[in-house]
């Protein structure tokens, strides 16, 4: 019989944070080098905050981290957005930036309120 077993995350460390002013802001970064009329790679939404984590390549180091429940983001890059939306348009561009919904995930509702509690603090 095979074991199955569940480790969850324990720690998420965040190398970097950069807070975005507003929603044109994210939106323009995320897709202002996207080839016109497509769709940039999705952004996460939690609990009115809309973000974009960037991981580090997998190194020995960051696998062994991973696999003691340990994730490294080399940055988040995020701003408030109150309602959950599918998606937003750049209309410069006519580049789409999907949005996807994270609430129901226990860590990603937790990086939302932290960040939240960054925003707050400043």
């Amino acid at each position: 019989m095979v074991t199955i077993r569940h480790q969850p995350i324990n720690e998420i460390i965040i190398h970097e944070l950069v807070k975005v002013n507003n929603i044109e802001d994210f939106l323009s970064i995320k897709t202002n080098n996207v080839p016109l009329g497509s769709a940039a790679p999705p952004a996460r939404w939690a609990d009115g905050i809309l973000y974009e984590p960037q991981g580090f390549p997998p190194t020995p180091e960051i696998i062994k981290d991973q696999i003691e429940g340990k994730i490294h983001f080399a940055a988040i890059e995020y701003t408030e957005m109150p309602q959950y939306k599918q998606y937003l348009k750049n209309n410069n561009n006519n580049v789409l930036l999907p949005i996807i919904d994270m609430s129901h995930n226990t860590a990603t509702r937790q990086i939302a309120q932290w960040l939240k509690n960054q925003i707050i603090s400043k």
